[in-house]
């Protein structure tokens, strides 16, 4: 991975039309003072803004953070900047699609589909790999923030990344500020033929940008929930395109998990040719619900 040459500069081409770092930059931020990390960020699955040292609002990007095999993937350059990286020292590789991102004394170079994160010359396994959504590249939250110097924690939904050996910082006002932002239960939205509450009754996770070929996605969260009443919520949702019957088919598979010592994993083929696939790792924390339209 070179600074110079035809090779840098065309992976640095297919890097900026793959994150939009082409466009204004005002996500940067200084995290250092006195050549030491002193600034908090956070990310919250499903909203296009991150947060420094909790201020409010946030800093707004094109794109939003997800869960997949229950990480938060966050946008390379978003990611990087957030975390203190300039886009000068974020580098893309077009022949090994590797993304390399470089901070201070400390670096995470990661492989598209490759679940091997090198820390500076360290190189340790991860447990998920990068991927490539909508035809950019999202990097997972947590392993890229300890490599380039924070701890991290999740913390009532939010993904929390502090300077490590520093005190865990307080959000409280954060989330009082994100709890003023959120919309009235009761209200709801058409999302590819589905009724959607803008705001769900229950902990379930809607993707409200799903990719090119997906439906639908719901995620229910495990531990300390109520799996019951996500299920419910769940089914009510699928009922709205699919019909009583088939969403009740589908949710009771979900049902099964009240405990993350469980796999799930059955495809179920949809009333208008859809394929359903609910599925849970053993010992995962959630299970997806995720619906392809006909043909895809």
């Amino acid at each position: 991975m070179k600074k110079l040459g035809v090779g840098f500069l065309t992976g640095c081409l297919a890097l900026a039309l793959a994150t939009g770092a082409l466009a204004e930059q005002k996500e940067q931020v200084n995290v250092y003072e006195n050549n030491n990390l002193v600034r908090s960020v956070v990310f919250i699955e499903g909203r296009s803004e991150y947060f420094v040292d909790g201020n409010t609002p946030g800093v707004k990007m094109d794109a939003a953070p997800y869960i997949s095999q229950d990480r938060t993937f966050v946008p390379v350059r978003f990611l990087g900047n957030a975390l203190g990286v300039t886009n000068e020292n974020i580098f893309w590789d077009t022949e090994t699609s590797k993304a390399k991102l470089v901070l201070g004394s400390r670096s995470a170079e990661l492989t598209i589909g490759k679940k091997e994160l090198l820390a500076g010359s360290q190189a340790t396994t991860m447990d998920v790999a990068p991927e490539l959504k909508n035809a950019r590249t999202y990097l997972p939250a947590r392993f890229v923030a300890e490599a380039l110097g924070y701890q991290v924690d999740f913390i009532d939904g939010l993904v929390v990344c502090y300077p490590e050996g520093t005190e865990k910082p307080d959000v409280s006002a954060m989330k009082q500020y994100l709890q003023e932002q959120q919309p009235q239960q009761g209200e709801t939205y058409d999302l590819n033929g589905y009724t959607v509450p803008v705001k769900p009754k229950t902990e379930i996770l809607i993707e409200d940008s799903p990719r090119s070929n997906i439906e639908m996605a719901i995620t229910i969260i495990i531990p300390n929930r109520d799996v019951a009443k996500q299920c419910d919520e769940a089914e009510q949702i699928l009922a709205s395109k699919l019909g009583n019957d088939f969403a009740k088919q589908v949710v009771d598979v979900a049902r099964t998990k009240t405990a993350q010592l469980v796999q799930l994993d059955k495809k179920f083929t949809g009333p208008n040719g859809e394929t359903v696939r609910v599925i849970s790792s053993y010992s995962g924390t959630r299970t997806s619900i995720t619906i392809w339209s006909k043909g895809a």
